[in-house]
């Protein structure tokens, strides 16, 4: 199986990026697993956590803004990325504002395309973005209703 070729010293040491999006976003993060045999790569995670705004369109416009951020910061590291790895991202709270449902925006796009994406439009580039249907249920008054 050609997954087996691989070892551990061959494989791409995203300590790097992981310490540069530390820096970026210090309320989120960055990890790598290596995805082998599944796909023929890694596949990376990228959060970020915000504060509720005054309104839940004010949050949504934030949230979209720091996925567009976190997309930014990705691209000129794109070289760093192996062939076929995968990026998902997400962005929601913390755990202190929402215990539960704290994500609003999750998705991924191949890491090789990280060049051609134009946040949020992750299917033109062979992914998918979605926004969890009730990330705003509690925190504001008569939210979802």
């Amino acid at each position: 199986m050609p997954y087996l070729a691989f070892t551990p010293e061959s494989a791409m040491n995203y300590e790097r990026i992981r310490r540069l999006f530390a820096e970026r976003f210090p309320t989120g993060g960055f990890s790598s697993c290596d995805f082998r045999p599944h796909f023929d790569g890694y596949w990376h995670n990228c959060f970020v956590e915000i504060m509720p705004e005054a309104s839940v369109e004010a949050t949504r416009a934030l949230a979209y803004a720091r996925l567009a951020d976190m997309v930014e910061f990705l691209r000129p590291l794109q070289p760093l990325f192996g062939a076929h790895d995968r990026v998902q991202f997400a962005v929601g709270f913390p755990v202190s504002v929402k215990p539960t449902g704290r994500r609003m925006l999750h998705g991924g796009i191949p890491a090789a395309r990280l060049g051609d994406i134009q946040a949020p439009d992750f299917a033109a580039v062979g992914g998918a973005i979605g926004e969890n249907d009730s990330w705003f249920v509690g925190l504001w008054p008569n939210a979802g209703d």
